[in-house]
């Protein structure tokens, strides 16, 4: 049963990835009074729950989150797995550890480098209790002492190892062979702490990895992205997205 709620979930991510990756044919023209410039694209959207990866469960939280944060793998147009920030990675013949090598090239919205220790921060606090994810257990849960972690006992994950800056070492408690489909979820993505330490509400000036990074958000009317420049992946075509929130908008009757 775990694995079928994992397995549909997975496939909804993948129809998120897919629907902000393809253009739209509702553009609009409303966005006057802006003061970006450059290529603009409207959109309606809702409010998020939450811009926080470890909290995210719905599909308008992850929407705007995977367009601001990224993890180690993500999926192509052929719903394949693919390097993401981790450039590459060897699985051992027992199908236990997985040895991700990060890119060096990949930087914060706020211009710091992500490292290996950036993952292993990012996973310990997603799975740490206080954090309260709904879907850590679920995704990160085949990782050796995620349990521990969930469960309060421990703060850190005996299965994630810092190897060098660059360098991450995963040990599974037994072989999951869609362990890197699992991989693709916020849950696992990147954070920085120093963005996320002593701000219950972080996220609503997040610091991500992703190739947009939020430029304003106004509940109920307003949320706008702006291209990242120095996105590892190339900059995007669209300087910005902005999304009119359809819970501020009047209708006629």
């Amino acid at each position: 049963m775990k694995k079928k709620i994992c397995l549909i979930n997975l496939i909804l991510l993948v129809c998120a990835l897919l629907f902000v990756s393809l253009p739209t044919a509702c553009e609009l023209d409303w966005w006057k009074s802006s003061k970006v410039s450059g290529d603009v694209l409207n959109l309606y959207g809702d409010d998020p729950y939450t811009l926080d990866p470890a909290l995210a469960g719905d599909s308008t939280s992850i929407n705007y989150i995977l367009q601001i944060f990224s993890g180690l793998v993500t999926f192509n147009d052929e719903l394949e797995v693919i390097a993401d920030i981790a450039e590459r990675w060897e699985i051992s013949q027992d199908n236990l550890t997985y040895t991700f090598h990060i890119r060096d090239d990949v930087y914060f919205h706020n211009g710091s480098k992500v490292k290996s220790d950036d993952f292993k921060y990012s996973w310990e606090r997603a799975c740490n209790p206080l954090t309260g994810s709904q879907t850590a257990s679920l995704y990160l849960g085949d990782i050796l002492g995620v349990d521990d972690v969930l469960s309060g006992q421990t703060d850190s994950i005996s299965g994630v190892e810092v190897i060098d800056d660059y360098t991450l070492k995963v040990t599974l408690e037994k072989p999951v062979n869609y362990f890197l489909e699992k991989l693709s979820y916020p849950v696992s993505f990147v954070v920085d702490e120093k963005n996320v330490s002593g701000d219950l509400y972080w996220w609503i000036n997040p610091n991500g990895t992703g190739p947009f990074k939020l430029w304003g958000w106004e509940e109920g009317s307003e949320l706008v992205l702006e291209s990242n420049d120095n996105y590892y992946g190339g900059k995007a075509k669209l300087d910005y997205v902005v999304y009119k929130i359809l819970s501020g908008l009047q209708f006629d009757m």
